[in-house]
């Protein structure tokens, strides 16, 4: 796990505070603070779809909370998420 600090500011942060909003996202994050975990993990752990999952964290990687790397699975690749900051900082000017 990475101990670094996310600094953002302007439209970043409106988008930044929407995606925290949500209950799933931010419950991503708590799970990914303990460890890496992949989608399936994930989704079986929240009991929601894989599908639901792998949308969310698009969106986290997209705001960079997140790192995704591919390791080989039992039917194809698993898509593994860590968390890749510890401290988000928000700019108000």
């Amino acid at each position: 796990m990475s101990s670094q600090e996310l600094k953002i500011a302007g439209k970043d942060a409106l988008n930044l505070i929407k995606e925290l909003s949500s209950i799933t996202s931010f419950k991503i994050l708590q799970l990914l603070s303990k460890g890496n975990l992949d989608i399936s993990s994930i989704a079986r752990r929240m009991k929601l779809s894989e599908a639901h999952i792998s949308g969310e964290i698009s969106r986290l990687e997209d705001l960079h909370l997140i790192k995704v790397s591919y390791a080989p699975g039992k039917r194809g690749v698993r898509k593994i998420c860590e968390l890749a900051v510890r401290q988000i900082s928000i700019i108000l000017d």
